[in-house]
């Protein structure tokens, strides 16, 4: 059952949505971007960004060195949240955001740049972060995640680091300039090689059985879904290189 939109927004804004103090919830992780598919034309904020931050709470269980590394995520998230409470408290859906931004010439803005692009001291978007810009940037870890979780189920032949690294250099890495690439290499060399390791951090269970097998399968196809529907508004819009 999808919420009303007075409901999604009071979790969006609930802090205690947004937190580290409990472990990693397949189960609300799969159940939030499948009723996020259930409106694609529509994207409901609160269901694409609760579970993006929920999945950075499995890389904190996988490695430290991970959690670290993917800190920024959890940052970006916020930007979405702030932005929500400042700007847009009746904002509708990812969409609305993004034409409200275009609409405005914010898209570029990323907190640094926006004397350079017109917003100058004392304006009121002179220290604005762009919710479009940094929704693609979590659009390539949703990609991200999905490729680490195909990686496992198909490239049998590799440990799941290898899979986590593999997954970096086709979402990831494109992306990053060499000084964050190498960072990143530091992280994923902590991640662990076995693949029972791994679903106990995403699972709750030391095994790489058929039913964990079913989960990463479940978990990479609504993933999935939700991320090409990003890319196919990036794409159409053609902001897919936003700086």
């Amino acid at each position: 059952m999808v919420e009303s939109t007075n409901d999604w927004m009071k979790d969006l804004l609930n802090d205690n949505n947004f937190e580290h103090k409990t472990e990693f919830s397949y189960d609300l992780c799969l159940t939030m971007f499948e009723n996020c598919a259930k409106d694609l034309d529509n994207i409901n904020i609160y269901y694409i960004l609760r579970p993006i931050w929920e999945i950075t709470k499995a890389f904190k269980s996988l490695s430290s060195a991970l959690s670290v590394g993917f800190s920024d995520i959890t940052s970006k998230v916020q930007v979405w949240r702030d932005n929500i409470k400042k700007y847009y408290p009746d904002a509708k859906s990812c969409q609305d955001i993004i034409e409200r931004e275009i609409s405005l010439k914010l898209q570029e803005l990323n907190g640094e740049n926006n004397s350079d692009k017109g917003h100058k001291k004392k304006t009121p978007y002179y220290e604005y972060t762009s919710c479009t810009r940094t929704l693609l940037r979590l659009s390539w870890f949703l990609d991200f995640f999905n490729n680490i979780m195909v990686n496992a189920l198909t490239k049998t032949d590799k440990d799941f680091s290898d899979c986590i690294k593999l997954a970096y250099e086709k979402a990831l890495a494109p992306h990053h300039p060499w000084l964050v690439r190498k960072g990143a290499s530091v992280g994923m060399s902590f991640a662990p090689s076995k693949r029972e390791k791994a679903m106990k951090s995403f699972f709750g269970v030391e095994k790489w059985d058929d039913d964990t097998k079913e989960k990463c399968k479940k978990l990479a196809g609504a993933v999935e879904t939700v991320w090409k529907k990003v890319y196919e508004i990036y794409d159409s819009k053609k902001l897919l290189e936003l700086p």
